[in-house]
């Protein structure tokens, strides 16, 4: 097995999905990169410019780690295979070396800032604790580039379980071609692009369903309604000033014009120059559109 192919085996970045807790990727996302069917999401880091910024500032948060805490931080990127679970691995940032046994070291650089560890992170320090078979973690995090905190997790075996459990089935799906049930709108619409032209009959809550959302419509486009009262006593008042204030003179709203543009008319373009137009013309395919009748 490769073990810089991701493809190839489930890793600790692939934890959190699996137990449907990652903010950022679903199941389904995790199934179609591991198909090698990606769609709308790409999954390695060249595609996403935070997760360069973790990975350049990651000898950064090691580095302050050891100041702050005086443990030294070795085997980095040191990849593992679970003992059991072969498919199965984890990728760690480093491993420290204490007294009373090893410690894996997981940095993170965040923009955001809070005082527990979020669900995905500790769903993946776990994966990795089951997967190097140690009983401790230690995850520094820079907030915004100046706060860095250092946090403890203990091993927790029930936890872990779950966690390689859920893994498994996933990969067992990958394998098998079977596509983990949509947990968003956007897996619906992954797993389903087309239609043809068939029909189906609502169940009882399936009606239910269309009920509800006629009613969300309806509030929708009440409030849209009101919004557009307040917006235009609003406009009203200021006229044609570009902003409106408080009485301390703080900005409220502005109602500028944008920049002047110059646009292509492309019917004008077609009806002059039509074999030209032929020419440069590229099928894109439809979409499906959602209409609540």
């Amino acid at each position: 097995m490769n073990d810089l192919d991701r493809t190839t085996y489930m890793g600790s970045g692939d934890a959190a999905a699996a137990c449907g807790v990652s903010p950022f990727v679903t199941p389904l996302d995790v199934y179609l990169y591991k198909r090698g069917e990606p769609k709308e999401y790409d999954m390695s880091a060249s595609s996403s410019r935070p997760l360069r910024f973790g990975q350049f500032n990651e000898s950064f948060v090691l580095s302050e780690f050891t100041l702050q805490t005086g443990m030294k931080v070795a085997d980095r990127q040191k990849h593992i295979r679970h003992p059991d679970y072969p498919h199965i691995g984890a990728t760690v940032d480093g491993i420290t070396f204490l007294d009373n046994g090893n410690a894996v070291v997981e940095a993170k650089t965040t923009s955001l800032r809070f005082d527990d560890l979020p669900d995905h992170i500790v769903v993946q320090v776990q994966e990795q604790l089951a997967v190097t078979g140690l009983k401790l973690a230690f995850v520094p995090v820079l907030f915004s580039g100046r706060d860095f905190k250092v946090f403890e997790v203990e091993a927790d075996e029930g936890l872990q379980a779950t966690i390689i459990s859920k893994m498994d089935a996933l990969w067992s799906a990958v394998q098998d071609g079977n596509p983990p049930p949509p947990v968003s709108l956007k897996d619906v619409n992954t797993l389903f692009p087309h239609d043809y032209g068939g029909i189906v009959e609502a169940d009882r809550v399936t009606f239910e369903f269309w009920l509800q959302i006629k009613k969300v419509k309806e509030t929708l486009a009440d409030l849209q309604n009101q919004k557009n009262v307040f917006e235009m006593a609003i406009k009203s008042t200021m006229g044609e000033n570009s902003l409106l204030t408080d009485h301390e003179g703080t900005s409220l709203a502005t109602w500028k014009c944008s920049k002047g543009q110059n646009r292509f008319d492309s019917k004008a373009f077609q009806k002059t120059h039509p074999e030209l137009y032929d020419e440069f013309c590229t099928p894109v395919s439809g979409t499906r559109r959602f209409l609540i009748k």
